[in-house]
């Protein structure tokens, strides 16, 4: 009977240790790739500084959330601390999934995080959107930039970074009639889903167009202004390699470093790869850009990782300890040198990183965090995301026709926002 005993409590303490939360003093559900990786190289730190068990759980992007949203919903405690893409945010907060910071923020007698983190970055965080009380803190300054070869662009006949997405096409098309197949001007993510949405969205405003109304009442993606917006995104695919409506990050970014393209739509984290040798064939070639323009002023898409508490937490006060000592001026820093874009102004203005090449991005991201625009802060996102971009991608892929494409995603996303 004793020897039962103890085998039931040896299965119980394995499944424990597997499961990696029952002895730690915070869980953090993290994505992978850099991002993740700069998470979990600071909570290492933490443990050896303060002598705690901080346990991280990697999953890829999509995973991330479908973990958290079960959680969430089962309130099951799993997780202390997600990692989360800000347009999910709505989504946990307005389900009861992510803590009020509230409190937390009183009792150190102040109402919020300070303002050397930018005012962009700190309106992502606060649900509803830069009005609402604080639910995440920004940890990653992720938004899009525009990534050219300066010297093959120059050789197209553009001097100067391009102003226009008609320049982009300009400079972009004789790079790809001069490559004959071997490379291209132009590549994008038109992978269904997150992919091709993430490429499609700062074009879409370029041309003056949005996916809802000012006020949220109706899709628009029927108008004229979304028409001319995927009237360019089309004209880009066709100086783009073949089979870019499968592509996703790692696509455009083997594209980029190995010099079969010239320019893209891309995310700050790429740029250490880009300017690493022993990945990159394109060390010191590449420029940094804001994003062009159409008929209306470029906006960068914004899409900051931020740190929040999950509701069913049983560690909240230590949870919220760690994500304000992780998002210090000091320890933003080390996160820098570690590639993950910053997102406070002293971390983007510091002259030890300013003068050093792998940080010569820094006032352009700067920049197109000032000037970006979020996503459509809807509880829905996904679903409305994952239905956009499968019209998209199916457009890219030549099965329907763009305006075909526009129809079926006005029609998907009114049903599922129940906006007729």
């Amino acid at each position: 009977m004793l020897r039962k005993l103890f085998l039931t409590l040896a299965i119980a303490a394995s499944a424990f240790a597997i499961s990696g939360t029952a002895w730690a003093d915070i869980t953090m559900l993290v994505p992978s790739g850099s991002e993740g990786d700069g998470l979990r190289a600071a909570a290492a730190d933490y443990g050896k500084l303060k002598g705690k068990k901080v346990e991280i759980v990697q999953a890829p992007y999509a995973n991330v959330f479908e973990k958290a949203a079960n959680a969430g919903q089962t309130k099951s405690g799993a997780f202390d601390i997600v990692l989360m893409d800000d347009p999910w945010i709505p989504f946990f907060a307005e389900n009861g999934h992510l803590e009020d910071l509230s409190s937390y923020f009183a009792k150190l007698g102040v109402p919020g995080p300070d303002n050397d983190f930018l005012a962009k970055s700190l309106a992502v965080c606060r649900n509803p959107y830069n009005t609402g009380p604080f639910v995440c803190i920004p940890y990653v300054g992720n938004a899009q930039m525009f990534f050219y070869d300066s010297a093959k662009f120059a050789q197209a006949g553009l001097k100067g970074q391009p102003a226009t997405w008609d320049d982009v096409y300009k400079a972009a098309k004789a790079i790809t009639d001069a490559g004959g197949g071997r490379y291209y001007g132009y590549v994008f993510r038109g992978g269904q889903g997150n992919n091709v949405v993430a490429d499609f969205m700062p074009i879409l405003w370029s041309y003056g167009a949005n996916l809802f109304n000012a006020d949220r009442t109706k899709v628009t993606l029927d108008t004229k202004e979304a028409k001319d917006a995927m009237t360019m995104f089309m004209t880009l695919k066709a100086i783009s390699p073949k089979g870019v409506e499968s592509f996703a990050p790692e696509d455009v970014g083997r594209a980029m470093t190995s010099g079969i393209a010239a320019s893209s739509i891309n995310w700050p984290n790429w740029v250490a790869t880009f300017e690493d040798p022993s990945q990159s064939q394109v060390v010191g070639k590449i420029s940094y850009a804001p994003m062009p323009a159409g008929t209306h002023a470029g906006s960068s898409e914004i899409g900051h990782w931020t740190m929040g508490i999950m509701s069913a937490s049983k560690n909240k006060q230590e949870a919220f300890d760690f994500m304000m000592w992780a998002t210090s001026p000091e320890q933003m820093k080390i996160s820098a040198k570690r590639g993950n874009p910053p997102v406070r102004f002293s971390v983007f203005t510091d002259p030890e990183l300013t003068s050093q090449p792998q940080f010569r991005h820094y006032p352009i991201l700067m920049q197109a965090i000032n000037f970006s625009t979020p996503r459509p802060r809807h509880p829905k996102w996904p679903e409305i995301e994952n239905a956009l971009g499968i019209e998209l991608s199916k457009a890219v892929a030549g099965t329907i026709t763009p305006d075909q494409a526009l129809k079926n995603a006005q029609e998907s996303v009114s049903k599922i926002t129940n906006m007729y």
